[in-house]
This record gives structure tokens, C-alpha cells and sequence, in this order.
């Protein structure tokens, strides 16, 4: 243990001690130092050890004297944090006292959590620059600042391409535990890519696991946080435009999507598949997802020629993922999964944003909590068949 106040100010740089803690302490030091009135003495650092906090600053706001002491975690998911905030209210740090004021620090707090530890009365303090301390009279904040590109990155691995496909499934049959074996299974993926990714569902709270398997808990949090990183795929967008429209259309595409494979390349996306299961937007394209087989079938069936403002949008894909947990909604008409949906309409700009938050109220948000069936799902009876065969 050590003590510092060096020129009224409690940052100090030792490069012997962990970056994170030394970043911590730094920090937390200067946005204590913006309190008016701030007179400090003493502050202290500690090596890891079971029992003690990371630092404890002590100072004093004209007459009062203040005990502050932090601790540093690794993530900052809700899961981490009500076992931390457990375990403190249970067993004390030492040098802890009734009026010690604890500050959690991690790489990077969802508002959510920062709200959690609030409500047991702790302050948050992350790396990315984000604040909220409110002891006493004294209330310090500070919000929107983007999580690091690290933390970035770590939040995105969830989402890749075939991280995502183990979303989907858990999404798709949100009611049920699923084994990891049943995920290796239907999903494709390997089972340690299984495992890490139920490991962090369960990590950041959104996902709950038991030995009859692992089963999602917080799906609204999981598809907001999705959508949060989901960007634009390097997948090819096409534009084009068809002289057909209004009942030729849709029996051209009905003719195309009733052959037995169509489901597996073609689907109706975006606003096109939003008008399907909960309408909102006005727009006189047709949007679809296809493979690149897809892509040729739809191309004749259609009559399409190219056109940057055409009246069909054409997204091309090789990720067999898209088409994992797909819909049909009527006989010979395949959609995107909802969940895809929701994740297309959000990037979409204000009104597209608009439109999925109308999706997850109307259709999502009923279908998991199970007051309204569910669309035809192949993946469900993929997994009825999965089991029964065993």
C-alpha cells in the first residue's frame, strides 16, 4: 500500500502497477478533484488481494470528510455486477466503513447497469469516459461516450456470422432449454464457439443456463444490444426495377416462392417482410434476401433490369445464417425471421428505427412472452425431430 497527494491532486503514474488499475485510479482521482470545495488527503492504491478494494481515496468537502474506494472489474455486465454488489453488502472490503462511498469500475457500463448499480446506491466509473457518482450533496455525471474499440470489438465477436446463428435459434424457440449439442446440431457451428458464446449470454445477463440447458431470459436487451452494433454487411446490395406490379407482382412472387427450395435462398425482407407481421412504413419497393442462387431465380422470375432507384432492393448474401430461422407466414411466402427484420428496419434510419420499435412492440415482445403463436418456423420442427430421433 501507498500513499499519494502530489500538487492537490491524486493522479500519479507508476508503471510497475496494472494499466487498468493505474487508469482507474487516475480517473476516478480527477473527476473526484471537479468536486467544488475538494481538499484532498490521502489516497491510496493497492496490489490485487482478496478482501481490499482497489483504492480508497480520502478528502474532504469543506468541513465533511469523504471515503471513497473503488473497485475494478473485468466486464461490466449485470451478472458481474449484482455478485459484486452481493458479495460487498455481505463481506465489507477492508477498511471499509459505513460511510464508505464504493465506485465500480470496468471497461465499459450499459445505462442499464449503471442504473442497477445506482438503485444499491454505487457510483460507475468505466474506461470509455463515462460517470455517474452521487454521494452526500455531491452528484458527478457524465454519459454518451462510446464504449472503446475494444469493447467494441468484444461486443461485435457476439454478433458475427456464426455467433449469430446460435442467437437465432435461441430467439426463434425462446421457451424451450436447448442442450449444446442441440445448438451444435442445427446451428452448424462448433461446440466450443457454443460454449463461449452461452458463457457470455449468461455473462451479461441475458441468458439464463441450468443442466437442462441454456434458455434466453432478456430478449429485448439482447436484440437492442444487437441492433446497437449491427451494421451494414459487406453482402451486395442490388437495386433494379420490374414492369410488374400489383397482382402480377405478388403472384410472380408467390409462383417463385412456392417451389419446394425457394425458402432456402429467397425471402422477403426489410419493410417488405415488416408488412407481414406488423405494418408501419409506406414504401412501394419489394425487398428480398437471397443467396447468389437466389439472386438468379428472382432476376428471371421478375423480368428485372438494373436501376439505382428501381423498385425492387436485392440484398445478396453467402451466409447461410440469414435463412436459418426464416418464417413462412402463408402458404409459398417466406420472410425474414422477425429478429432479422427488426435488425434490417433499425438501420434504416429515424422512420426505420421506428418501424422495428413498432415490430418488437406488436409482434416480437407478444410472441416471447407467448400470447401470440408464433409464425410457421422450419427451425421448430427441426428441433422436434432432433429430439425425437434420440
Amino acid at each position: 500500500m501507498f500513499t499519494v497527494v502530489v500538487n492537490n491532486s491524486f493522479r500519479v503514474n507508476i508503471a510497475a502497477d496494472r494499466d487498468e488499475r493505474r487508469d482507474a485510479f487516475n480517473r476516478l482521482g480527477g473527476v473526484l478533484e471537479r468536486i467544488p470545495g475538494f481538499n484532498p488527503i490521502r489516497a491510496d492504491r493497492h496490489t490485487p488481494h482478496a478482501g481490499r478494494p482497489d483504492g480508497h481515496f480520502t478528502f474532504k468537502v469543506g468541513r465533511k470528510e469523504h471515503h471513497v474506494q473503488f473497485i475494478l472489474l473485468t466486464h461490466g455486465y449485470p451478472k458481474q455486477v449484482r455478485s459484486v454488489i452481493h458479495e460487498l453488502e455481505t463481506t465489507p472490503r477492508q477498511g471499509q466503513t459505513p460511510g464508505t462511498y464504493t465506485v465500480l469500475v470496468a471497461p465499459w457500463f450499459s445505462p442499464e447497469t449503471v442504473d442497477l448499480a445506482a438503485a444499491h446506491g454505487y457510483g460507475t466509473l468505466d474506461l470509455s469516459g463515462n460517470y455517474r457518482l452521487h454521494f452526500g450533496l455531491v452528484f458527478l455525471e457524465r454519459v454518451g461516450e462510446a464504449a472503446s474499440p475494444g469493447v467494441r470489438r468484444q461486443a461485435a465477436s457476439l454478433f458475427a456470422p456464426k455467433s449469430a446463428r446460435i442467437l437465432r435459434a435461441l430467439l426463434t424457440v425462446p421457451e424451450t432449454d436447448w442442450k449444446v449439442s442441440e445448438l451444435v446440431a442445427l446451428t452448424g457451428v462448433s461446440q466450443g464457439l457454443v460454449s463461449r458464446v452461452r458463457t457470455e449470454l449468461v455473462q451479461r445477463g441475458w441468458a439464463e443456463a441450468s443442466g437442462s440447458g441454456v434458455r434466453i431470459s432478456a430478449a429485448e436487451e439482447l436484440i437492442r444490444s444487437w441492433a446497437a452494433v449491427h451494421q451494414d454487411t459487406p453482402d451486395y446490395t442490388w437495386s433494379g426495377y420490374t414492369l410488374l406490379n400489383g397482382s402480377r407482382l405478388n403472384e410472380a412472387v408467390l409462383n417463385l416462392m412456392s417451389t419446394p427450395v425457394t425458402g432456402q435462398h429467397t425471402l422477403l425482407s426489410g419493410p417488405s417482410a415488416a408488412q407481414w407481421l406488423a405494418p408501419y412504413l409506406r414504401d412501394e419497393r419489394q425487398y428480398f434476401q437471397v443467396t447468389p442462387q437466389g439472386f438468379d431465380r428472382l432476376y428471371g422470375a421478375l423480368d428485372l433490369e438494373s436501376e439505382p432507384s428501381g423498385n425492387v432492393v436485392i440484398r445478396r448474401t453467402d451466409d447461410e445464417g440469414l435463412f436459418l430461422d426464416r418464417i413462412q407466414v402463408a402458404p409459398g411466402y417466406w420472410l425474414t425471421s422477425p429478429v432479422q427484420t427488426y435488425l434490417d428496419l433499425h438501420r434504416e434510419g429515424e422512420r426505420g428505427q421506428e418501424a422495428a420499435e413498432h415490430l418488437l412492440r406488436t409482434y416480437l415482445q407478444p410472441v416471447w412472452s407467448g400470447n401470440v403463436a408464433a409464425a410457421d418456423v422450419p427451425l421448430r420442427a427441426q428441433l422436434s425431430r432432433y429430439r425425437s430421433a434420440l
